[in-house]
């Protein structure tokens, strides 16, 4: 379904306030009106600009600014102060100003142009008097929209607010454009740029809350969730969407009861259900039955995100109109799709890190698993190991040489020295295979450990020994390598801690 435009209207009247002959400037006012009528709510907030247009030789144009206006709240605007013309620089002025118009809006903390004419829009001379009525279809405009008492928005408009608790507004899963990449991006406070460091573009995996609102003056009975994989298929083509059919369970609270005791939550799905033929059929539950409390007002679909390719996936709604007993798409009398967020793309990513021990060497000769290793000062225990992300989405990773009771070796090998630790936030361009290494020297590590987590006590170790204090005690030790990945399934971060193992017996 072709989401609707919001249509952002403006009308102008430019009056001269005082007229001077010769080269005297003139002093014009203008003042209008914006607002959306998709809801015909004020487009408050936006500014207004007007150009003066002037041709120059060779057959182009120049523009400049003569006068900006503010958009009040009830979408009203007049320049103030008025405008001065002929402006600064002189051009080829006969009688009145050539007059262009610019809209712009604040939209999620920048500046966006959502109206623009071009030179050849100009109006030429404009005389006296004369008035400037536009009709702007505007995809970018952002309208207002004030909720009811019970949370539910006004008018007809339908938009996706939220995947699990992360709202779309820090999601980079704006549908208008076509730059968008999926992932969620945490915002610090403020405006962009969004949030920076290890959790920051977060893909999204496993099973997925979708929510949503429709306006509850939407005239629609039920809907279907879809969704396309845009790496490969053309979404603009509707055979290439596919329905969403996980079931979605929901509650409403039965107060029909005399007796308040006896008031209780009744189970009820909301689908995925079949009418007429139409199948995988959901129902809005405050539009099929606002006389009760529902569990779940806005949750519109649970995306289970394994059973699609991993990448960029599309969702949006089909709505329907009940007619007669058989479902028919709704049209845009019915609903407004949003044409920012009536449809959205998510990351997707359900690999696992790969996370490999490939060997451990006793002063470089390999060793097995469950080995009783001789170790001196003067010897060296080396692991190699891999950690990558097929995708690029690593997160962080950790290599630990665990003994006794929670005691773990001390010092962590050094980076600067030892090839530890060099990609723990690996681009999303490497997919490198090789190999790293870290040592643990005999002479240096495991200097008097404290038991991490364990009140700063000593560890318990599995035997003494006459070794200096700070080499590796005798003892049974599990070097373990962990990975984490960025992959948030709406609430928090999935595969985290995936590890392998490799377990050896030291003695001193």
């Amino acid at each position: 379904m072709l989401s609707l435009r919001r249509i952002l209207s403006v009308f102008s009247v430019l009056t001269a306030l005082s007229i001077a002959g010769g080269t005297t400037a003139h002093a014009y006012t203008v003042t209008g009106h914006a607002e959306c009528i998709a809801t015909a709510s004020p487009l408050a907030g936006a500014v207004v600009k007007l150009y003066e247009v002037d041709p120059v030789p060779g057959g182009s144009f120049s523009a400049e600014l003569l006068a900006t206006a503010d958009v009040g709240p009830n979408g009203d605007f007049t320049t103030d102060p008025p405008i001065t013309w002929p402006a600064a620089s002189t051009g080829f002025e006969v009688d009145g100003p050539d007059i262009i118009v610019e809209v712009d809006q604040n939209i999620g903390g920048s500046i966006e142009v959502i109206y623009q004419e071009l030179s050849s829009e100009a109006r030429w001379n404009l005389a006296d008097g004369s008035s400037i009525s536009l009709e702007i279809a505007s995809p970018q405009a952002v309208c207002a929209f004030t909720p009811d008492d019970a949370g539910r928005p006004f008018g007809q408009l339908f938009l996706f607010t939220r995947v699990g608790n992360y709202e779309t507004a820090n999601i980079d899963c704006k549908g208008s454009l076509p730059s968008s990449e999926g992932y969620l991006r945490p915002r610090k406070t403020g405006p962009w740029p969004p949030f920076t460091g290890a959790d920051t573009d977060q893909p999204f995996g496993q099973t997925l809350d979708i929510f949503a609102w429709f306006g509850q003056d939407s005239a629609i009975d039920y809907y279907k969730l879809q969704h396309c994989f845009d790496e490969t298929a053309d979404c603009s083509v509707e055979a290439n969407w596919t329905d969403v059919d996980t079931p979605l369970p929901n509650k409403w609270y039965d107060k029909s009861n005399v007796n308040q005791f006896a008031w209780h939550w009744v189970p009820e799905s909301m689908g995925p259900e079949e009418h007429d033929g139409i199948k995988n059929l959901y129902r809005v539950p405050y539009l099929k039955r606002p006389d009760v409390t529902w569990a779940w007002l806005d949750r519109v679909g649970r995306f289970n995100t394994t059973m699609v390719p991993n990448g960029l996936n599309r969702l949006r709604i089909v709505p329907y109109k009940d007619v007669s007993g058989t479902p028919v798409p709704a049209t845009s009398s019915e609903i407004l799709i949003d044409v920012n967020y009536g449809e959205i793309v998510l990351q997707v990513d359900n690999t696992p890190p790969v996370v490999e021990i490939l060997d451990l060497k006793l002063n470089g000769v390999s060793t097995h698993a469950c080995d009783v290793l001789s170790l001196g000062a003067a010897d060296k225990v080396t692991v190699v190991y891999r950690v990558r992300d097929p995708r690029g989405h690593l997160r962080s990773y950790a290599l630990e040489a665990m003994y006794g009771h929670d005691c773990r070796v001390r010092p962590y090998p050094n980076p600067a020295v030892d090839d530890y630790d060099h990609h723990a936030l690996a681009s999303p361009s490497w997919l490198g295979e090789l190999s790293y290494t870290t040592d643990y020297l005999g002479s240096v590590y495991g200097a008097g450990a404290a038991c991490p987590g364990g009140g700063g006590g000593p560890c318990i170790v599995c035997s003494g020994g006459s070794y200096p204090s700070n080499q590796m005690p005798s003892c049974a030790y599990q070097f373990r390598l962990q990975a984490s990945k960025r992959t948030t399934n709406g609430y928090g971060l999935i595969y985290q801690g995936i590890e392998d193992t490799w377990h050896v017996t030291i003695q001193r």
